[in-house]
């Protein structure tokens, strides 16, 4: 069963928060851009079983309370709203992060320390956005379009509100590996109704800062065993870009899930989730050696 509940931010903003299950370590689950707890319902289901699953809206997004100032809000802003939402876990925590959710969950894991028990990134970059040439080319181009648009913002909200619905999005998103003409529906009509309800100034704001944000000096102080997934035709989060994270970071492993894209965890959510749960049966092995 799962339950609504809020936490309120810092600021004073209230954030919508959605739980189910229980066990002896939680999930907190961090959003990619754009999305809502829309995105993780499939996973809420498969890990309620053992683990107390936590999802919820960052600020401006689904049912959480809109910002004073749409303009004001970045990557580091939703990353303030993932830790008030954190300090309600009492359990150890594994953070799951899809696509920006990555960066989400890996400043979470370079703060709260010994709290985080495991991270798993779902489909996501440490830094940039592609291969090297597509994140050189946005990390350019990308901020002064997205200013213009934050200011033109009554244009901007007429050309979103034409073009989002779900067959544009799979037709422009089959173009960049963000997904496939296969890809199931309804979490992209979910996406394509979140995006309608987002304020185009904060969208503008949160994407610009993404493009030139990096989590790269974090990960030398990323302790927790890590979990990479990958879908082997994303061309938005690459398996080379996973490579070389996986290097970088002290305890990580990556998975690759076949004829997958961006959106692997709900293309393939069997393969996906019996990858994540062999690696937590590996920790748990681990756990019960050393005690």
């Amino acid at each position: 069963m799962t339950t609504k509940r809020t936490a309120r931010t810092p600021d004073g903003l209230r954030l919508h928060i959605e739980e189910t299950g229980r066990g002896e370590r939680a999930m907190l689950l961090c959003n990619g851009l754009y999305c809502s707890t829309h995105y993780y319902g499939p996973w809420m289901e498969q890990f309620a079983a053992d683990h107390r699953v936590v999802a919820f809206d960052y600020r401006g997004h689904g049912e959480s309370a809109d910002p004073a100032d749409p303009s004001a809000v970045t990557l580091t802003t939703l990353v303030s709203d993932a830790a008030t939402v954190l300090a309600t876990i009492s359990e150890p925590v594994i953070l799951v992060g899809h696509s920006m959710g990555v960066r989400v969950a890996l400043e979470l894991a370079a703060r709260a320390g010994t709290k985080v028990d495991a991270v798993v990134l779902l489909c996501g970059t440490v830094w940039g956005i592609g291969d090297p040439r597509m994140s050189r080319v946005a990390s350019r181009v990308a901020p002064p379009l997205l200013a213009l648009a934050g200011r033109a913002h009554a244009v901007s909200r007429l050309v979103r509100d034409t073009v989002v619905h779900p067959e544009w999005m799979v037709r422009v998103g089959s173009l960049f590996g963000g997904l496939a003409r296969s890809t199931p529906r309804e979490p992209v009509v979910a996406l394509a109704e979140n995006l309608r309800r987002l304020d185009v100034r904060m969208m503008a704001s949160i994407a610009s800062s993404y493009v030139t944000h990096s989590a790269r000096e974090l990960l030398p102080r990323v302790h927790a065993p890590t979990l990479q997934i990958i879908g082997a035709h994303d061309q938005l989060a690459t398996v080379s870009h996973a490579r070389e994270v996986e290097r970088e970071l002290e305890r990580c492993s990556t998975f690759v899930v076949d004829d997958c894209t961006h959106l692997a965890p709900i293309e393939a959510p069997e393969v996906v989730h019996r990858a994540v749960r062999g690696f937590l049966a590996t920790l748990a092995e681990r756990r019960a050696g050393a005690s």
